[in-house]
């Protein structure tokens, strides 16, 4: 029996390596790694603007769908005015991700969205976004340096 596979979804970033100035698609190496770990095919998914009006040829391929970081998402996919500290957006990642989550939703399969990916679910699903939390909750304590990730763990369970 193959062993089930996992779509990550990509962000769309410029990097620099070596020589190479780019426009890029990648994923945090320890998604690919944690998928791994579990027993999985990790299958890196970069935006496909072909698959926008009908991904199944893709999900079809899939046993679970992770939804990544990444930029900001672009306002008008949810119907709202852009924000003056809203950063860089790829709309066409944004486009992709949306019919694919909606399409793995439909299908039943394991959706899990990673920050920006909890954002895209619930757009997904018919959402807003308070784009500049600091606007509603008066601070930013939830960014102790500015340009640095929180992380955590978490503890997953069947089911």
């Amino acid at each position: 029996m193959s062993p089930p596979a996992v779509g990550i979804c990509t962000a769309v970033e410029r990097a620099r390596w070596t020589v190479w100035e780019e426009t890029v698609t990648m994923a945090p190496r320890s998604y690919a790694a944690a998928v791994q770990g579990a027993g999985a095919l990790a299958l890196l998914l970069p935006p496909d603007e072909s698959m926008v009006s009908d991904p199944s040829p893709l999900l079809g391929r899939l046993d679970g769908l992770i939804l990544a970081g990444g930029s900001d998402i672009d306002p008008a996919t949810y119907g709202a005015e852009r924000h003056p500290e809203t950063k860089t957006t790829w709309p066409g990642r944004d486009e992709f991700e949306i019919a694919v989550a909606r399409g793995a939703l439909d299908r039943g399969l394991p959706v899990l969205g990673i920050c920006r990916g909890m954002q895209l679910l619930n757009i997904a699903l018919g959402g807003t976004l308070v784009q500049h939390l600091p606007d509603l909750v008066g601070h930013s304590d939830h960014m102790h340096t500015p340009g640095a990730f929180g992380d955590h763990e978490v503890r997953l369970e069947p089911g």
